[in-house]
């Protein structure tokens, strides 16, 4: 049953403050505690969704993603309503939100979780940073004339060393993210499986691969040029020479509410990318 709700929209979208103040307003009109606001006020006063049965994010992936990193530690599960350029993980548009409210308070709808990553930044043989992603972790230059070497094994087996921009870990849900847009492959969002794709590689035949779900890739900074740590777009950790990215499928999880069949990811998806091209 749901009976405490928390709303996150994006403050810079005037769409998403409508549109989540109207949604705000429609809960408490049924009758269901509801707490609205931007992220960071969720981030600074957690007792916000401590107790929330339900979160819905108002916005485009940026927003959906800053949700999602408040509703895994919570188990809290995420609905997605899209209000941005492409809104991959999306479920809802804003014109049937009300309607996908009413099923989800009449016991409708599904779970869909998806699978998280954690990366364990190892400086001098001791844990010095432990992140989780829905996403993807990057490791990248911070120099923009200095590419970066970059030494990965795959289950302590010896992979290559990447001379380019970066190398990065993603989820199937990141497979349409950063990893896309760097060439990797678009991987079934039910799948557990990573992908790790070299950024702008010079000089190396490794192609982008998908990964056993259980696979645990070490990526050892081998570059004295400056390079960063990214995790889900935040963080920018700067890194050493030495310092060593071990990546691997959490186990946790972010749960989506989904109110569509799973299979139609494909035609979505066709729609999304066709959108993007067509822009």
């Amino acid at each position: 049953m749901i009976r405490r709700v928390a709303v996150i929209y994006n403050p810079y979208s005037e769409g998403s403050v409508e549109c989540s103040s109207n949604v705000a307003a429609w809960l408490r009109g049924h009758g269901i505690m509801t707490w609205r606001g931007v992220s960071q006020e969720a981030r600074d006063n957690p007792s916000a969704v401590n107790d929330a049965d339900l979160m819905v994010a108002m916005g485009g992936d940026g927003t959906i993603l800053r949700a999602a990193r408040l509703c895994f530690p919570l188990d809290l599960p995420l609905l997605a309503v899209a209000l941005g350029h492409l809104s991959f993980m999306a479920e809802v548009q804003p014109s049937e939100v009300f309607e996908a409210l009413e099923r989800l308070m009449q016991g409708g709808g599904w779970y869909d979780e998806r699978t998280l990553i954690r990366a364990m930044l190892y400086r001098d043989g001791q844990i010095s940073a432990d992140f989780t992603a829905l996403n993807e972790v990057v490791l990248s230059r911070s120099d923009i004339s200095r590419v970066i070497k970059a030494y990965v094994t795959i289950d302590a087996s010896p992979l290559t060393t990447y001379h380019s921009d970066g190398v990065l870990v993603a989820t199937a849900t990141g497979s349409t993210a950063y990893a896309l847009a760097a060439g990797g492959p678009i991987v079934d969002p039910r799948s557990h499986a990573l992908v790790l794709v070299g950024i702008a590689p010079h000089l190396t035949r490794v192609p982008s691969m998908v990964l056993h779900q259980d696979a645990v890739v070490t990526i050892r900074v081998d570059s004295r040029h400056h390079a960063i740590l990214a995790v889900d777009g935040r963080e920018n950790l700067p890194l050493h020479y030495g310092d060593e990215v071990v990546v691997r499928r959490s186990p946790r999880v972010c749960t989506f509410v989904r109110l569509r069949p799973s299979s139609q990811f494909y035609t979505q998806l066709v729609d999304r990318l066709r959108r993007e091209h067509e822009d």
